[in-house]
């Protein structure tokens, strides 16, 4: 549930600075809107693109590369902001691959997070729905609060940049409960109890 909601959080964070960055960057209303096509169109391409990936890997395969994928594109997207003078084709290369990567990443991490609660899957769609709007109102949140003390651009990318870090804790979080993380350090406790 913290990666779906953390990637969410990441492009909240874009929705809410981007207005205020590309009216800095001298464009108009009409380019800031059109602006948002691209990364529709990439979004949908991750979601499609998993689907199609989903006939051929299982979802626990692809969801580490997606998710370095993810992570690798919104520090690119942080990086852009320090080019000085840079333009919106290189914002928006590495945004529109982070979109990919999310469009991507939601399939797997809903379909993870609803199957440990068959007979409660509309309790753990509300909470997971629960958790992505509370993160991503934080995240919009504290980039309009920054905004006016920092830039526009590295305001917006460092809340970002702060979303790879949930999404690496919610990805460790899963992998230890596959693993049991809990029994491995019981398991510990009880052999140095023993000697």
């Amino acid at each position: 549930m913290l990666i779906y909601a953390a990637c969410s959080a990441s492009f909240f964070a874009w929705l809410t600075g981007s207005p205020f960055i590309l009216s800095e960057m001298g464009y108009s209303p009409a380019v800031i809107g059109l602006s948002y096509v691209p990364q529709t169109i990439a979004f949908l391409i991750g979601g499609y693109g998993c689907r199609a990936a989903l006939q051929k890997w299982q979802g626990k395969q692809l969801l580490p590369w997606l998710l370095m994928l993810f992570a690798v594109s919104v520090i690119a997207t942080w990086a852009a902001g320090f080019i000085s003078y840079v333009s919106l084709v290189e914002i928006l290369i590495p945004f529109c691959v982070m979109a990919i990567a999310n469009g991507a990443i939601y399939p797997i991490v809903v379909a993870q997070a609803l199957r440990p609660f068959p007979h409660a899957t509309g309790r753990a769609a509300a909470l997971q729905n629960t958790l992505q709007l509370g993160l991503c109102f934080l995240a919009s949140l504290v980039v309009s609060w920054l905004i006016s003390i920092s830039t526009p651009l590295l305001t917006t990318t460092s809340v970002m940049l702060s979303t790879v870090v949930l999404v690496a804790l919610g990805y460790m979080m899963q992998r230890c409960e596959k693993v049991g993380c809990q029994n491995h350090g019981n398991a510990e406790v009880a052999h140095s109890e023993s000697h």
